[in-house]
């Protein structure tokens, strides 16, 4: 990771508590023990002197969460179902002869797609989907920092594997102060309102 201001510099390099633009120690300020760029500090600052705390997130409500994942569906599912459709017709044998054993071939679109697209869009987009980006909510570190691209592919293969377990995925966000699913746990990510 490169400082944005000095490209020769990757050595003390973090990201600013605001935006998630990483600097070095040089272009940092600490306030209240989190770093802030020249640029997020006078916003913090102006923050701190109106009384606002923006270092308390605003956790995503479950509706809006659900909302999300379900337009996140209607985007990455459908495009791969057709898909699916036109290949199960095209690989079809003639006169009836029955499936084409290749055919199982046309699964593997239909389980990497969605999870090649969350985890694209949450790596490339600042933590949003198409989803998140309409419901207005963000995909963040605990502390609110950006993702890093690990977490981003550990979360949409996590999503994955349980799907299955759809419902029991779920429910600890009913529980959790933090409204945290299991695959947000296990990636160590937070859904927020943005602001």
């Amino acid at each position: 990771m490169l400082c944005r201001n000095h490209v020769d510099v990757s050595e003390n390099v973090r990201r600013c508590a605001r935006c998630g633009t990483p600097f070095c120690g040089d272009c940092l300020v600490d306030i209240d023990g989190r770093p802030y760029c020249a640029v997020c500090k006078s916003e913090q600052l102006l923050d701190v002197r109106s009384g606002v705390d923006r270092t308390q997130l605003q956790w995503a409500g479950i509706g809006k969460r659900f909302g999300a994942i379900f337009l996140d569906n209607l985007i990455s599912f459908i495009p791969f179902y057709v898909l699916f459709l036109v290949g199960m017709v095209g690989a079809s044998k003639p006169n009836g002869g029955g499936p084409n054993p290749l055919i199982f071939l046309l699964y593997i679109p239909m389980f990497v797609g969605p999870l090649v697209y969350e985890a694209l869009m949450l790596q490339m987009k600042d933590g949003q989907t198409l989803g998140k980006m309409a419901m207005k909510v963000r995909v963040v570190r605990p502390d609110g920092s950006p993702l890093s691209s690990g977490q981003a592919w550990g979360r949409a293969a996590m999503r994955l594997v349980l799907g299955c377990l759809w419902i029991a995925d779920y429910i600890p966000a009913f529980f959790t102060k933090e409204k945290t699913t299991l695959h947000d746990m296990v990636a160590s990510t937070r859904v927020v309102d943005t602001y």
